[in-house]
């Protein structure tokens, strides 16, 4: 994965925005069914279940409406189970600025914090597990307004849906990108002669940051001109060398025994893994690898940070807690002492 420059934004730059403010606090509550209900009216009706024993469960939305975009601020107190199904009517963008979130779509999934946020289309069906005390900026995005955008950019014989590929990475150029006009789009609504005030000017706006996302983001529309180029490269040395990370994940690996076992050079399967992830290999192992450890430590009670750390080829417990908190924006150790807590509540 690309590295973060130090001036590049996360979704820890959006942990204290001035827009949110009494005006517009939908609740601040400590009810659980009323939660759900005003979450629902604002997005979609669905179920919400807290996942661990809490003494007291509570919850706090902001809501700015502007054009076809709306933007919130939502926080639970309690580790939740939120089970929307499909959003049918509106495309959402959830950035994570503190903690993290566990993203279900279909039979895929993957850990969402402040540099990896969730892009879920409406046809795609949802459920997602937030941490407690994990507030995220929240993008919702009308699906007929993108969809009219999307049709000045799509030849009518293949107009369709728009689906995103949900993992919104802000370490790539074009996530960077993304978050960039978000943060120009934050800063606009909390001053009150800002230009992108002018509806001419946020309209067009509104079409920079709909291209940043059909250009940048990968998704079943726009991507086909790239589609022969990729089915030369991806289809059997990727896919191979996918497979073998996945099998092997706990073993010693380097870039040439994934080149062997890919049956391509290094070079090659580097550069196949950059154009098909916008990751090198290793990087994509070191993910998955930083998924397992945070899933080990959540559920296995028995395994201490050490245990877990060296199990997942992490040998610098240092580096390895501080790339942790990057992550979940917790050290292992509180996740650990959390999860062991929640066993004797």
């Amino acid at each position: 994965m690309n590295q973060l420059h130090s001036s590049q934004l996360t979704g820890q730059n959006f942990s204290n925005e001035s827009i949110f403010n009494s005006q517009n606090l939908v609740f601040n509550q400590a009810d659980l069914s009323e939660t759900c209900k005003n979450v629902g009216q604002i997005f979609k009706p669905h179920a919400l279940k807290v996942l661990k024993l809490a003494k007291n469960f509570s919850a706090s939305m902001h809501h700015v409406q502007t054009g076809a975009l709306s933007i919130s601020r939502l926080e639970y107190g309690a580790d939740v189970l939120i089970e929307p199904d499909q959003l049918e009517k509106f495309y959402l963008i959830q950035i994570p600025t503190r903690g993290y979130a566990e993203i279900e779509f279909g039979k895929d999934k993957f850990i969402s914090y402040s540099e990896v946020a969730s892009i879920i289309s409406p046809d795609q069906s949802l459920r997602m597990r937030w941490r407690a005390h994990s507030p995220q900026l929240i993008l919702k995005i009308s699906k007929d307004d993108f969809a009219h955008h999307c049709q000045q950019h799509i030849v009518k014989s293949e107009q369709k849906n728009v689906i995103f590929n949900p993992r919104l990475d802000f370490t790539t150029q074009s996530g960077g990108y993304f978050l960039q006009l978000l943060r120009t789009m934050m800063d606009a609504l909390k001053c009150e002669h800002h230009p992108l005030h002018h509806p001419l000017a946020f309209k067009q706006f509104e079409s920079n940051l709909f291209n940043a996302l059909i250009y940048g983001q990968p998704n079943n529309a726009f991507f086909k001109a790239n589609s022969h180029h990729e089915k030369k490269l991806a289809p059997y040395f990727i896919k191979r060398a996918e497979a073998y990370i996945h099998h092997h994940l706990h073993e010693p690996l380097n870039i040439e025994v994934l080149a062997e076992q890919s049956g391509v050079s290094a070079r090659t399967l580097f550069a196949g893994f950059k154009n098909h992830f916008g990751i090198t290999p290793m990087a994509y192992l070191r993910e998955l690898r930083f998924e397992q450890a945070h899933l080990e430590l959540m559920n296995n009670e028995h395994a201490t940070v050490t245990d877990v750390a060296f199990k997942w080829g992490f040998t610098h417990l240092g580096r390895f807690s501080q790339e942790y908190k990057r992550r979940y924006g917790e050290l292992p150790s509180s996740t650990r002492k959390i999860t062991q807590n929640s066993l004797f509540s």
